[in-house]
């Protein structure tokens, strides 16, 4: 673990530790990604199948890309009932939670004085690509943290791309969990997955936006694709941070530290506390729960990486993990709804110390895709907003241009730009009919 006492260490430097980032150097990665999408861009199904079929399934055909509705039908029908049920729970909780979201969403309309209205008009997209990582793990929660959001938003058409094993098949869970929502599901993952849904092959159908986390291989294709679609953001490794006062239970501090950094070794974890006494009963607490758990070599790593913070006071506390901007903030102290106003940065705040981050990650509501590597100092989780795009509304009648039209001309005078000018002064010399 690294441990640090803010009385003992500057404030600039416990700010550049807490900030530094791995530097990996991304270009050979970068290369082959675009190498990739050039391929599936320009051949269509064809560069799309030959890096499936080197990457992940052999036997892919573009007949086979596509989940046929009797696969989907086996596969939901062989999930267990007791997991459907728990899948069906987390379901209504994130439709209600994002249901309400949409109804703060609305378009709007303002008459101003002199003739002149503004607003905005608030629409979904038309249809939108899901990425839903596979492999090493299988991600049911992230279908339903999507592609419900979507839904709520009022998107047409939503299709998913997830790899399939060697042999072709996908996990029943996740064909459960895309039921209700999910109009189309390929059987591709990686960068080509992502070049797919952004370009258009003969069996992908292009998309406006593309959501889901993925690894670097996919988050990099994300940002290259930006531009011909939108993308919801680059999610990176999982963080948590927990900021924990003395009357705070250590098991519960130490569980929910790991249940963040047990997803891979680039994973993070911090802790916060005043409490000297704290600190040292979770790090013992932290160590006897690892050794039981199944995923000893990646915790092994991570608790060798965790960051442990004796902070003066927990004001101060709360402002380093303001510069952390963390993914997710676990506020285990007595009073949590008065630290709530000091918080500024982070993707989710966890309230109290029956809230841990696993209850946000999978049943509480709010979609568990959130910003990462210090990016809640700038952007925000996913959500209904994330389908939602914003077309400015203006209408001037004939005497508010006219009165306008001397302000433009000199702006646009300004800025070189006559024809802007003789179009605004164009208006203030006739009076044309208005609009009935």
């Amino acid at each position: 673990m690294r441990e640090f006492d803010t009385a003992t260490i500057s404030r600039a430097e416990i700010e550049r530790k807490l900030t530094v980032r791995t530097d990996e150097n991304t270009s050979t990665v970068e290369a082959t990604v675009r190498d990739i999408l050039h391929d599936v861009r320009t051949q269509g199904d064809a560069g799309l199948l030959a890096h499936t079929q080197r990457l992940h399934w052999p036997g892919a055909t573009a007949e086979t890309l596509l989940a046929s509705q009797d696969e989907r039908d086996a596969a939901s029908d062989a999930l267990d009932a007791q997991v459907a049920g728990s899948l069906r729970a987390a379901a209504a909780n994130i439709d209600a939670f994002h249901r309400a979201e949409r109804g703060q969403l609305q378009s709007w309309m303002h008459t101003e004085s002199g003739g002149r209205v503004l607003g905005q008009l608030l629409q979904p997209v038309q249809r939108v690509g899901l990425y839903v990582p596979g492999g090493k793990a299988f991600y049911p929660s992230t279908v339903l943290m999507t592609a419900i959001p979507a839904v709520a938003a009022g998107v047409a058409e939503i299709i998913l791309c997830t790899p399939a094993g060697a042999d072709g098949s996908i996990n029943p869970a996740i064909y459960a969990a895309a039921a209700p929502y999910v109009q189309k599901i390929f059987k591709i993952g990686g960068a080509q997955a992502i070049g797919a849904m952004a370009y258009g092959t003969e069996t992908v159908p292009k998309v406006d936006v593309i959501v889901g986390p993925g690894n670097q291989y996919v988050n990099i294709a994300k940002r290259l694709v930006y531009g011909e679609v939108g993308i919801d953001m680059l999610a990176g490794p999982s963080e948590v941070a927990v900021i924990a006062d003395a009357d705070a239970n250590p098991a519960f501090v130490a569980a929910d530290i790991l249940a963040q950094i047990e997803h891979s070794q680039d994973n993070r974890g911090f802790l916060f506390s005043p409490s000297q006494p704290l600190l040292d009963r979770v790090k013992a607490e932290v160590l006897r729960q690892a050794a039981l758990l199944s995923r000893g070599e990646i915790l092994a790593h991570t608790i060798e990486h965790l960051t442990v913070v004796k902070t003066r006071t927990l004001d101060e506390a709360i402002e380093l993990s303001n510069i952390l901007a963390p993914e997710h903030l676990e506020l285990c102290v007595r009073e949590p709804l008065a630290a709530l106003p000091k918080i500024k940065n982070a993707g989710a705040v966890l309230l109290g110390e029956h809230t841990s981050a696993p209850i946000g990650d999978y049943i509480a509501g709010p979609s568990h895709t959130l910003p990462t590597a210090g990016a809640a100092r700038f952007s925000s989780p996913l959500s209904v907003a994330t389908f939602m795009k914003r077309t400015s509304v203006i209408y001037y009648s004939a005497e508010a241009a006219r009165s306008a039209a001397p302000d433009v001309a000199r702006i646009a005078d300004v800025e070189g730009f006559d024809a802007h000018g003789a179009a605004a002064l164009l208006r203030a010399s006739t009076s044309p009919k208005e609009p009935s």
